[in-house]
């Protein structure tokens, strides 16, 4: 409000002011039938989603530059050669085994069977969490720690063939 006499504007002395509505509210001492969202008791009893759990339990890693999800989506959409291989085709468990090494790292999930060579350096949890599945039947890792994500969509242009013979997987 402006006054008449010094064109200033006229700042309430307290905030917020006495007749505010929202001050009665704030001074009644009720405890809600049920709580509310993110209210102490809510935050004490709420059980965790598979999400919230995994964030408790993952750790980021600092990625060197160019490494960040946009430049894997570039990558991915490049006309570069991901796969490392010359046709996709069946594997076994004993050949997934020889594909366990930073510079030449296969995983299967879910039956499929993807080179994450190139994904590594990539990859928000650092390189030495996926080369936990290198070489093996990650699926149950995967899914344990990322069951939300889209690894078909992530890692498609690094599919080399699928896994067959076993039902085996990471523990």
């Amino acid at each position: 409000m402006i006054t008449e006499d010094t064109d200033t504007l006229d700042v309430p002395s307290s905030f917020p002011l006495p007749d505010n509505p929202q001050c009665a509210k704030d001074t009644l001492n009720v405890i809600p039938a049920f709580p509310l969202p993110d209210s102490p008791q809510r935050i004490q009893s709420k059980k965790l989603t598979p999400l919230e759990k995994a964030n408790k339990i993952r750790k980021k890693v600092f990625l060197e530059p160019g490494h960040s999800a946009l430049d894997w989506a570039r990558l991915k959409n490049s006309d570069v050669d991901l796969t490392g291989v010359s046709e996709i085709r069946k594997y076994t468990l004993d050949e997934l085994k020889l594909h366990k090494s930073k510079n030449d790292a296969w995983t299967a999930i879910n039956g499929k069977i993807y080179n994450m060579t190139p994904y590594l350096k990539f990859h928000p949890g650092g390189e030495s969490e996926l080369m936990r599945a290198a070489g093996k039947d990650g699926t149950k890792l995967f899914m344990n720690i990322h069951s939300w994500v889209n690894y078909d969509l992530m890692l498609d242009k690094c599919f080399v063939g699928f896994l067959v013979g076993t039902k085996t997987m990471l523990t």
